[in-house]
């Protein structure tokens, strides 16, 4: 029988621990001298105030307040936006004297499980990890302590026992889901995702869409009327620190207003042939440069999940740069294409142009924090002159069309991957 050897272990994790280390270092300086504003960090007070949100509704609503309506609990007053499951809680005897010691632990357990997902294995991976998750877009979540958190901790899970081959594994990960779907609404796109990924295993695949279809269609009819409910009142960012179809068309309509007025269906519907066209188009070429390189079920199956929540909440709606945090899950297969296409050009060079589009998306607003763009003297931007407000105009174009960029590169790699049945 083999002896524990902590050195032996450390040996083979080195540098996934390093990275935690440093993430957490990272952290505790920008809170410890409230140094958030200079990365481009929006804070608020208290520490973890997102998580403030959540547990101050569980406490009015146990005072019997519709927090739906009004949340005197919150120290913003903000109304609860999220699933009603989340207000159960306060049967546990959850409320916001835990804040911190919740607070700490949804972080600690995200940073965990992001570190475990990604697992550099060289320097270049380190430095691409560690630009990641050192990000305004991920430290936004992890100051606010957001519940997308939680979700990209259940979601993990859920693409963890996906990628098993066992057949009640993958039913545990669609029960995961419609638990996830019941804290936020997002999550309930996965079980498309779901469908995908059974395809794979013949045997599987109809059981698995079955259940699927069944624990959808139960979803939305037991959550219809709450669902257009928070679907009214959940807060629509088109400022600084969000990211979205929605927030790009209002930043385009303030120099040109004409945009305005073209029917926002035909919009939506441009932006959607415009990276399904190059989507394809890349896909084509990766066809043409070689084989798949994915060899781990695992990899696809984040891949899919992080792709999938992405791009739909992206492109219905605009969200705050947070929900970037599950740009996370496509790292794995990325690094593992780079490392395997060793002698294909194509494939490694658009996944190092899938870094770079994903690092500009969700570092832009640290520019804005350092002023970089306001020592930049230019007279004209967008037909409106040189002001602050042309400035930032232009940092939000380099942001959205960034990620515009990201999906059709990452849309391409899925296409390209897809899992031929078995």
């Amino acid at each position: 029988m083999n002896k524990f050897q902590p050195l032996d272990l450390y040996k083979r994790h080195a540098l996934s621990i390093w990275l935690f280390m440093l993430w957490f270092a990272v952290i505790f300086i920008l809170g410890r001298f409230e140094l958030w504003r200079h990365i481009g960090v929006s804070h608020m007070k208290p520490l973890f105030a997102d998580l403030h949100a959540v547990l101050s509704a569980i406490e009015c609503h146990g005072r019997g307040v519709n927090v739906f309506e009004t949340n005197p609990c919150d120290v913003a007053s903000r109304v609860h936006v999220y699933g009603s499951l989340w207000l159960e809680l306060g049967k546990l005897g959850l409320g916001t004297v835990h804040l911190f010691s919740k607070g700490f632990l949804v972080n600690i357990v995200f940073m965990a499980i992001s570190v475990w997902l990604i697992k550099p294995s060289s320097g270049k991976e380190f430095i691409v990890s560690a630009l990641i998750l050192l990000s305004p877009a991920v430290t936004l979540g992890v100051e606010r302590a957001n519940n997308d958190l939680i979700v990209f901790s259940l979601l993990a899970g859920s693409a963890i026992l996906f990628a098993k081959p066992g057949r009640i594994a993958q039913i545990f990960g669609l029960l995961v889901i419609y638990l996830s779907a019941l804290l936020k609404f997002y999550p309930s796109i996965l079980f498309a995702a779901a469908v995908i990924i059974a395809r794979r295993n013949k045997k599987n695949f109809l059981i698995i869409t079955v259940i699927a279809i069944g624990l959808f269609s139960t979803w939305l009819v037991t959550n219809y009327t709450e669902f257009l409910l928070v679907k009214a009142i959940v807060p629509k960012p088109l400022d600084f620190y969000a990211t979205g179809a929605r927030a790009l068309l209002a930043y385009v309509g303030r120099p040109y207003p004409w945009i305005l007025t073209v029917p926002a269906i035909w919009l939506w519907m441009g932006f959607m042939f415009l990276i399904a066209t190059v989507s394809i188009i890349l896909a084509y070429r990766l066809k043409l440069s070689g084989k798949s390189h994915t060899n781990s079920t695992l990899n696809y199956v984040l891949f899919i999940f992080g792709l999938l929540v992405l791009f739909s909440t992206y492109a219905i709606n605009s969200n705050y740069d947070y929900r970037w945090i599950f740009f996370i899950f496509t790292v794995p297969l990325l690094f593992e294409i780079k490392r395997t296409a060793l002698n294909e050009k194509l494939p490694r060079r658009l996944v190092v142009c899938a870094f770079i589009f994903a690092l500009i998306t969700m570092w832009t607003e640290a520019l804005r924090a350092t002023g970089l763009f306001g020592l930049v003297n230019i007279n004209i931007f967008f037909n409106i002159g040189r002001s602050t407000f042309s400035i930032e105009l232009l940092q939000q174009f380099m942001k959205e069309l960034s990620a515009w960029g990201l999906f059709s590169v990452l849309f391409a790699f899925a296409i390209r991957e897809f899992p031929r049945k078995r």
